[in-house]
């Protein structure tokens, strides 16, 4: 199954279908223009994100699954707070239930979802229990580039519905032997990461509120210059047009979904603009266009459009792979 996606809130809606309940934001100014891709089997789904803009993701994970990622480009994600390395596997480690991580633009992430007892029970079956330890503190392992070529290759397959199931979780057990690996990071947030994560999660939770960051000190227990200065380090941005921006792609979405526009009980661009928070119709109209490219009134427009319209992923159309994730 392959769908394109236009707004970052449409790749949520796509997570979401298969069981992720996951935020999404876009960071970076331009058109959003996406792929997102699912294959493998009930028994090791794949999932594979292309993006061509700065995207931020936070929410949740769904348990009892390893999530096995990598990177096919040099434009390589930020997972936690730490930029992952060429060659490596991120995001399997058992303890996290928390998704936080940054794609630049330019990224293709490829990602095996592989079943905790399943891969358990094989590394007991082969006494790999170093592996186990591997996945119990670590959340990236840079691989041997040999192996890391032969598991993309491998997933890569699996995606495409050529692979074996078998073949994959062998190799990636395999991979993650200690005398394999060149390198592991824990996933552990630090303090600045810490104060992000917060901070985004505040901002999806809290897309209408009106808060100036001396609220938003007091809201996530820290002070002004440091918000301020993790900001920018992280994004790049202050927290303030950090939160517009997380708006914005939330505005984008209803904009482009008529689903959305029902469920929040308005259909123009200034009262969908006024659900989110945006009190000013010119600064607003302003803000959207130097993020998204184009006014609001043609986002909308094209959603209403039947032959414009970008399908979202339903549930129905992958029930076997739903039931698999949940």
């Amino acid at each position: 199954m392959e769908v394109a996606f236009r707004s970052a809130q449409g790749l949520s809606a796509s997570l979401k279908a298969i069981g992720f309940e996951t935020d999404i934001a876009q960071l970076s100014q331009g058109a959003l223009d996406g792929i997102f891709r699912l294959g493998g089997s009930r028994q090791l789904p794949v999932l594979s994100i292309q993006t061509n803009q700065d995207l931020v993701f936070h929410g949740n994970r769904c348990p009892g699954v390893l999530p096995f990622s990598f990177n096919t480009t040099d434009q390589q994600p930020v997972v936690r707070g730490q930029e992952t390395k060429h060659g490596s596997l991120h995001g399997f480690h058992t303890g996290l239930s928390e998704i936080f991580f940054q794609l630049p633009a330019g990224a293709h992430i490829q990602i095996a979802l592989v079943s905790q007892t399943r891969f358990e029970q094989l590394a007991a079956a082969t006494g790999d229990h170093q592996a186990l330890e591997v996945i119990h503190r670590s959340n990236s392992a840079n691989l041997h580039p040999q192996r890391f070529e032969e598991i993309s290759a491998l997933i890569q397959a699996q995606l495409m519905g050529g692979g074996q199931d078998d073949l994959v979780e062998v190799a990636t057990l395999e991979a993650l032997s200690p005398h394999q690996l060149r390198g592991t990071a824990s996933g552990e947030l630090g303090v600045g990461a810490g104060l992000m994560k917060d901070l985004v999660g505040w901002g999806f939770k809290n897309t209408g509120q009106a808060i100036t960051l001396n609220d938003l000190s007091a809201t996530i227990f820290a002070s002004r210059s440091s918000i301020v200065h993790h900001c920018r380090q992280t994004f790049g941005t202050g927290p303030m047009a950090l939160l517009k921006q997380i708006r914005l792609s939330q505005v984008h979405h209803a904009l482009s979904t008529p689903e959305v526009q029902h469920a929040i009980g308005g259909n123009t661009v200034q009262e969908i603009a006024c659900h989110y928070g945006f009190q000013s119709r010119n600064h607003f109209a302003r803000d959207y266009r130097s993020q998204f490219g184009e006014a609001p009134s043609a986002t909308l427009q094209r959603a209403s459009d039947p032959g414009m319209s970008i399908q979202s992923v339903s549930v129905a159309q992958s029930p076997q792979m739903a039931m698999a994730l949940r």
